[in-house]
Order: C-alpha cells, then structure tokens, then sequence
C-alpha cells in the first residue's frame, strides 16, 4: 500500500489498573454481602456486570477518543462477554502506529479478526432466539 492510504485494524483495548482496582474492590465486596446472605448470588453478579458495563463504556469512550484525536476513525466496537472491548479503527498507518502507544491500547491486529468476533455473537444470539422443539 502507498505510504498515508488509508488502513483498518482491530484495536484490543484493556481497562486501567484503576478501573481494574474498583472492579476487584467491588467484587470482594459483592463476595462478602453474598457470604453474610445479604444478598442473592443473581444480585451480586448482575451488580458486577453492571459495573463491569460501566467500566468498558468508560473504557470505549476513552479510546474512541484517543483514536479521533490522533486522526483514526472508530468504526465500531465490540465487547465479548467476559472480556475486554475491541474497536474497528481505519486511518492513516502512522495513526495507528501512533494508537499503539496509548496506553489502553495492548495491541492492533487485522481488522478480519473484529468481523469474526461479531459474526461468532450474531450466531450465539441466533441459536438464543432460535426455538426448541
């Protein structure tokens, strides 16, 4: 490709050790409430995903940030169930190089890698939907 065409790469985003503190923070707490009967074990797991929601729209918000201020387009993004998010990013390859160096960018990778992720979870919520019998 011709030095500054455009490219599209899959960007693996991870949380700050902040963000990582508050979530171990709040899952202890969670344990202990659960352990003293204070609370059910589907109340603590929907608190810890809600926070854990919060957490990576936080998390996506920031990059897509990070990403438009360097000049990169944020085309999408995705978070598989019990990981981190990922975005689909496209820009100038100096961009990207530069997005790399964002610290809650832990690595790019092609962009067939984001598409797969999505179409793994368009067919997980098909058999969901899908009926028995």
């Amino acid at each position: 490709m011709a030095p500054g065409s455009e490219r599209r790469a899959t960007a693996f985003l991870q949380r700050s050790e902040d963000a990582q503190a508050e979530l171990r923070t709040q899952n202890q707490q969670l344990r202990q409430e659960l352990q003293n009967g204070s609370i059910s074990r589907q109340e603590a797991g929907q608190q810890l995903s809600e926070l854990r929601g919060e957490l990576n729209d936080e998390l996506v918000d920031s990059a897509t940030t990070e990403a438009e201020s360097l000049g990169l387009t944020v085309e999408d993004s995705i978070t598989p169930p019990s990981g981190s998010p990922l975005l689909l990013v496209s820009g100038s390859e100096s961009a990207l190089l530069d997005y790399m160096n964002v610290d809650m960018v832990t690595g790019l990778t092609s962009p067939d890698q984001f598409e797969e992720l999505q179409q793994q979870r368009a067919q997980a919520a098909n058999q969901t939907t899908q009926p028995t019998g």
